[in-house]
């Protein structure tokens, strides 16, 4: 299946304007010429787009459903900074799957700045025969959700008639106002995408008044040769489909890419969005104030930052208004404040603003939600980030960043998706990109057990299972907005998968409120019939949670490194023995060390009960493909010390 990228932008969107004669298209509740219907190119003859017979045979065999056999970019930039990228595509279908998955085509738009004009969409058939489209088909369709609303819209262009061997072939044009980008023009091209492409080709052009575009990629087998006034780039052979994995790094951080851009500087891409944050800062007595009673009487930065963090991201609600201006600029502190919600840098903006009022060093930073290769960035520009968060500095706690939209990790940490991101701060004179700060453990968990074992062969399971920073977060937003009944069947499933079905716990959750703190799941369960006491000499059981713990984390990538978070998993598990009983031998101590962490056991006796401790160690890290095997022997061996032993006697009346 074909798999379109296209940065999801928080705020950052292009700009563009085109009228041309033509028909228009009625679109409900967008401007009529957002989209025309201008039939101008001429049709291709099916050899003209087809690949040799001896290809499609290759094609065939190696399994693909559809192939795109050509898309090409042709962009002209004018003196007046208005852009024209003119894109054709053609797609040839092999199999009626290929045709089910890939027979609609289309484009990304924005309808604020954006107009387009569709100059061919048809099918070509082997024996010559074309159909076009019928303009009336045509599909737009919003990215708005339940509280983000944007610009951006999807072109679909429905082609008819397919059937294996058809050629769909789409040409579109649109029209772009450099005029109207708050920050400097880019472009990102993919010569290579999770889909096979024959062949790419981009065409660049430029008025002689306008400066010489800056231009790069990281694609080996694009040919590039620039004139005077024009770069043309065409591959130099078919490029297979990269490969998907379950775990794979961000399509960002994969695709080879063809970057075109306005020259400038990071530091320039830095201090223009400055400019545009800057007077969203109020300085209204009434933000000071605030500041001043959320800090209270906290001294530390980390406590000051967390009290402002946390009435930012939890009483300001998030609500992303993308359109317009809107996309780029911040709005002004006062009116989020009012307002009771905002977007990434409404809400950021809003914390810099109260936290410089109540002293501390604070300031914007942007950021990815989808890229953390810095080696991806091949020239400055604002195109790669989508997202604000905000940054203190001190000598004291060095740097904290919080992110304003997350109302559940609490603790002035980022979450645990943003470590690592590839980030930019703001008005700080940067010079250029950084990864923001990563924890070593992404993953904190503590299980505590106590289990008394009864004369009649039950067993009385008292659990309680805490979850500290970023998993607590994951529970926390489970459980948050659920009703008691919703609340107590998530509680019930979330057992069952690890315990199974015997048995019905009685629950309680502790820390919903809180996220500063850790959450609390404890239970109470009566487990019977799980030995016979007239034989009772040897108890085995085993940790489930750590062995369900050490399946969830293993590497299932096949082609990709795999970005492992980090794992600190201790347990105390406590058996209490039936009257007249106790302990004998114990298991046997476990202490192993790998490049990949660590993992002890031990058991310590007390009376007439016997206590396993376990702690499970793994660092964050990226493992290697050729280490995958070394790394998942790591986590099945923990998964094989989950078990606990000890042999019970009778007890000697005299040491009473």
């Amino acid at each position: 299946m074909r798999i379109l990228v296209l940065a999801a932008l928080c705020w950052w969107h292009g700009v563009a304007y085109a009228a041309a004669a033509g028909r228009d298209l009625k679109l409900a509740g967008y401007a009529p010429d957002l989209v025309r219907w201008v039939p101008r190119a001429e049709h291709s003859d099916y050899a003209a787009l087809a690949p040799a017979a001896a290809r499609i045979t290759e094609l065939k065999q190696l399994g693909y459903g559809s192939v795109a056999v050509g898309e090409t970019h042709q962009l002209y930039l004018g003196r007046d900074r208005r852009i024209e990228e003119t894109v054709s595509v053609a797609q040839l279908y092999l199999t009626a799957k290929g045709i089910e998955s890939d027979g609609n085509n289309g484009f990304w738009l924005d309808a604020n700045h954006q107009r387009a004009e569709i100059e061919a969409a048809y099918v070509v058939q082997p024996d010559g025969a074309i159909a076009d489209i019928d303009p009336s088909t045509l599909q737009l369709n919003n990215q708005n959700v339940y509280n983000i609303f944007t610009d951006t819209v999807y072109v679909t262009v429905p082609f008819a008639q397919l059937r294996p061997g058809s050629i769909a072939v789409l040409r579109y044009k649109i029209v772009s106002d450099r005029n109207k980008l708050p920050m400097p023009w880019a472009r990102t091209l993919f010569p290579a995408n999770f889909y096979p492409l024959e062949r790419f080709r981009a065409e660049v052009r430029w008025d002689v008044a306008v400066p010489q575009p800056a231009w790069q990629t990281d694609y080996p087998k694009l040919d590039c040769r620039q004139g005077k006034q024009e770069l043309v780039c065409a591959t130099t052979a078919a490029a297979a489909p990269l490969p998907v994995d379950n775990q794979m790094p961000s399509a960002f951080d994969l695709l080879p890419v063809l970057v075109l851009a306005e020259p400038t500087s990071w530091a320039a891409v830095a201090a223009s969005m400055d400019k545009l944050a800057e007077p969203a800062l109020s300085r209204d007595g009434s933000i000071a104030d605030l500041a001043l009673r959320l800090r209270g009487d906290a001294r530390d930065v980390k406590d000051i930052v967390s009290r402002l963090s946390g009435f930012v991201a939890r009483e300001i609600r998030y609500v992303g208004l993308e359109r317009g201006k809107g996309n780029v600029i911040p709005r002004p502190t006062a009116a989020t404040l009012q307002r009771r919600f905002g977007d990434c840098k409404d809400k950021t903006m809003l914390f810099v603003n109260l936290a410089r009022n109540a002293g501390l060093d604070a300031y914007p930073v942007l950021a990815s939600t989808g890229r953390m290769s810095l080696a991806k960035l091949l020239l400055p520009s604002g195109v790669y980030f989508n997202h604000m968060l905000a940054c203190v500095k001190s000598v004291q706690a060095g740097e904290i960043c919080v992110d304003l939209t997350d109302p559940d990790t609490g603790g002035g940490r980022l979450p645990y998706a943003l470590q690592g991101a590839v980030a930019l701060a703001v008005g700080r004179d940067a010079k250029a990109p950084h990864n923001l700060a990563s924890e070593t453990f992404t993953w904190v968990a503590q299980t505590t057990a106590d289990n008394r074992l009864h004369p009649d062969g039950s067993v009385q399971e008292s659990l309680a299972r805490t979850y500290d920073t970023h998993w607590a977060a994951e529970v926390r937003r489970a459980l948050a907005v659920k009703s008691q009944e919703e609340r107590e069947r998530w509680l019930q499933d979330d057992y069952r998968s690890v315990m199974g079905d015997k048995v019905k716990p009685a629950f309680s959750a502790q820390g919903l409120d809180t996220p500063d703190a850790g959450i609390t799941l404890a239970s109470t369960a009566e487990y019977r019939n799980v030995f016979d006491p007239a034989l009772l000499k040897i108890y085995r059981d085993y940790e489930p949670w750590l062995n369900s713990l050490a399946k969830d984390v293993r590497s299932r990538n096949q082609y990709y490194p795999y970005s492992f978070k980090g794992i600190h998993y201790r347990s105390e598990i406590r058996y209490r023995l039936p009257a007249g009983k106790s302990v004998g031998n114990v298991g046997p101590k476990a202490d192993y060390l790998s490049q990949w962490g660590s993992l002890h056991r031990y058991y310590r006796q007390d009376g007439d009960s016997v206590t396993a401790y376990t702690d499970l160690q793994m660092p964050r890290a990226e493992v290697p493909v050729d280490k995958f095997a070394e790394f998942n022997r790591f986590l099945d061996l923990a998964g094989q010390e989950t078990r606990i032993s000890f042999s019970l006697r009778a007890r000697n009346p005299a040491a009473n």
